[in-house]
Order: C-alpha cells, then sequence, then structure tokens
C-alpha cells in the first residue's frame, strides 16, 4: 500500500512538472513574438522600417542612444552610464558587445574619449 502510494504521488508530481515545462514553452514563444513586434515598432518609430537585419536594427538604435545621451550630457559619460542608457534599447546587451559599439561610434568619427579612461564625449565641430 505505501509503495501504491509513492507510485502515486511520483506520478502526480512528474504530470505537474510535465504541466509546468509546456506552460513555460508557450510563455518563451509569447514572449519571443511580443519582442518581436517591439522591434518592428521601434524600427518603425525610429525610421528605421528599410533595416532588414534585426542585428543591424539593434546596433543603430543602441548608437543612436548612446549619440542622443552624450547630445544631453554637459559633461562626458562613463562606458558604464552609456551601456544603461544602451540596456533601454537590449536589456540583454553584455557589457563586451557595447564596447564594440562604442569602438564602433569611435571609428565612423562620432565620439571622442574624454581623456579619462571609460570615458566619451561627441566629437566637437
Amino acid at each position: 500500500m505505501n509503495n501504491s502510494l509513492s507510485t502515486y504521488f511520483e506520478q502526480r508530481l512528474q504530470r505537474e512538472i510535465e504541466e509546468i515545462d509546456a506552460r513555460i514553452r508557450d510563455l518563451s514563444a509569447e514572449k519571443l513574438a511580443l519582442q518581436r513586434q517591439l522591434m518592428k515598432a521601434r524600427r518603425e518609430i525610429s525610421g528605421l522600417a528599410d533595416v532588414n537585419r534585426k542585428n543591424s536594427v539593434t546596433r543603430i538604435m543602441i548608437e543612436n542612444r548612446v549619440l542622443d545621451a552624450l547630445r544631453n550630457s554637459p559633461k562626458p559619460l562613463s562606458s558604464k552610464a552609456l551601456l544603461m542608457e544602451a540596456m533601454h534599447v537590449d536589456f540583454q546587451l553584455k557589457g563586451t558587445t557595447f564596447r564594440t559599439h562604442l569602438h564602433r561610434l569611435k571609428e565612423k568619427g562620432a565620439i571622442v574619449s574624454a581623456g579619462q579612461r571609460g570615458f566619451w564625449k561627441l566629437v566637437s565641430n
């Protein structure tokens, strides 16, 4: 009797785990769909509807966010502060990836080091 009770509880727990896994899969799929819709809306709002590659859209939006932050700041901003701004576009943005965005902006001549390591400012015209 005790063995059959144990088997019953194991089976019930296993079913509950499987139901939770199914809900997680459904929620993950729903999350991805919402992220795609959000990206599409952001593209249209920022005038990037003609850009096709997701990475390009994200990169342009991050670069624009960094440039806007620097334009609106009276003093140079740290890489960390700029990363926090960029994370409004992509909340999963990693620091190493963000440094590539900064390097790309530097190579384009849009930003320069502010003299102190890790601080950036717009190029003076």
